[in-house]
């Protein structure tokens, strides 16, 4: 049944004042400073019937910053929760660009933060502004329009290279004679949802990208904090409909995907040069085409009342069973750098690491292990919008899109996580091999990841009336 839409946007800073451990990586360098500031974009929907009586709503954050770690999401809604009148903050999503140039938000992820701020210190400070955003969201809601599309962009090639021998790995060499390819689909398209006042401006977009926000950790931007491509899609959409219009920025599956370039890297920085842009400016000239190219397509078909529901679902996914040789190896690293006197570089963060499979591995010793999950599953008239707490691999979305009821279907990663994140490989990578697709990076496996598929459609079909 169609709905009246009261829509409410807002956006933090959440750029750190002092120096920072930068995360996405194995050392944790500390930044020198700022290259775009990073925020979190808020998108506060309610559904009411013509009476007033509100039917369900939403509460989305997109976040500058590489994941949402455990208990992070789960802590932030007990802060704001006294401040949302009428709201259940079960249904209040975070997530994740996973820019590589952001703050880390959990103590333990490195060793050493030198006299930087510390991550114990970082997240109240990204809790308070987030809290404000999200208050000033839910408090300005109004009467609102929707309009929805897509386009496509070329931003994310796949990152696995695949070789003569059968191995894969993330970003391998494309220029051996043994290169056969890259492993898996290079997903182009961008969906947008784009939310309207009564008088028809431009409030608030929300832009799915299959790709995750790390151009900059190769680029010219250094050990400084980055939003990545996202902070160039941003200006150039308020540059188009003014400063006040929120970009939620989220990133599709593409756990297998990434913005550097697998292949033409002699072409393609020509091409940059010559039009005086970074790599990251680039990226960001291209969505912003594909979002223009949308809107000026789907403008004409402004809805003002749509069907509107939001599920939360929690359930258990079975944890990749970690082969004997594995924790073997794992064990023997781990019991290695437990021996040294100082630990150096990445030395912490793959103690931990090898700890982690260690555990893992004694634990499923007793029986079969489990990975906790939160889904969040939303209908906004025509469209679908699910998200998933992985780096999934396109695959298991392009499952889900291709089997999915909805005129429109998007999805976003790295979003409401319970537990720690991790990749989700398929069948096909897990037999190249390599980072990303090996027991030690994947906590859930392909039989995991396709129960995932069908409990994200089963959500979708139930609230499209199929069965």
């Amino acid at each position: 049944m169609a709905a009246e839409l009261w829509v409410g946007a807002a956006e933090s800073d959440i750029t750190p004042d002092r120096p920072v451990a930068l995360t996405g990586g194995r050392t944790g360098p500390i930044s020198r400073g700022v290259n775009s500031r990073i925020s979190a974009n808020v998108l506060a929907i309610e559904a009411r019937e013509k009476s007033g009586r509100a039917t369900d709503a939403a509460i989305l954050v997109a976040c500058d910053v590489v994941g949402i770690r455990a208990g992070v999401q789960q802590r932030f809604r007990e802060i704001v929760a006294p401040r949302l009148k009428g709201f259940d903050v079960s249904k209040l999503v975070l997530s994740a660009t996973h820019t590589h140039k952001g703050p880390a938000l959990n103590q333990d992820a490195y060793d050493s933060y030198e006299g930087a701020m510390q991550p114990e210190e970082y997240v109240p400070f990204m809790f308070e502004r987030m809290a404000e955003a999200v208050v000033r969201a839910w408090e300005s809601r109004q009467r609102a329009k929707l309009a929805w599309g897509m386009g496509y962009a070329m931003v994310a090639q796949n990152r696995r290279a695949v070789y003569a021998d059968g191995s894969a790995q993330m970003y391998g060499k494309s220029d051996l004679a043994d290169f056969r390819g890259l492993e898996g689909y290079s997903d182009h398209a961008v969906d947008s949802l784009f939310f309207l006042d009564e008088a028809g401006v431009m409030k608030a977009m929300a832009v799915t990208v299959p790709c995750p926000a790390q151009t900059d950790e190769r680029g010219p931007c250094g050990w400084r904090v980055s939003a990545d491509f996202w902070h160039d899609v941003r200006q150039g959409v308020k540059a188009k409909h003014g400063a006040g219009v929120v970009v939620l920025g989220f990133a599709a599956p593409s756990g297998d995907q990434s913005p550097h370039l697998m292949v033409r890297h002699a072409a393609e920085t020509r091409m940059d040069n010559l039009r005086k842009l970074s790599r990251t400016q680039e990226m960001g000239r291209r969505i912003v085409a594909a979002i223009e190219d949308t809107w000026e397509t789907v403008k004409v078909d402004i809805r003002a009342d749509i069907p509107f529901a939001h599920r939360v679902e929690r359930f258990q996914l079975p944890e990749l069973k970690l082969p004997e040789a594995e924790y073997v190896k794992a064990k023997r690293e781990y019991d290695a750098l437990l021996a040294k006197k100082e630990l150096k570089g990445p030395d912490y963060w793959n103690k931990r690491w090898n700890e982690r499979v260690v555990k893992r591995y004694e634990a499923q010793r007793n029986g079969p292990t489990f990975c906790e999950i939160e889904m969040h599953v939303l209908r906004l008239g025509d469209v679908a919008f699910a998200t998933n707490p992985f780096e999934l691999f396109t695959d298991y979305g392009l499952r889900i899109q291709g089997r999915s009821p909805a005129g429109q279907t998007m999805l976003a990663q790295l979003a409401s996580p319970i537990g720690r994140g991790s990749y989700l490989a398929t069948t096909r990578a897990l037999a190249g091999g390599g980072y990303s697709a090996i027991p030690q990076s994947c906590a859930v496996g392909p039989e995991g990841g396709q129960m995932l598929v069908e409990r994200t459609l089963s959500v979708i079909n139930e609230l499209f009336g199929k069965k």
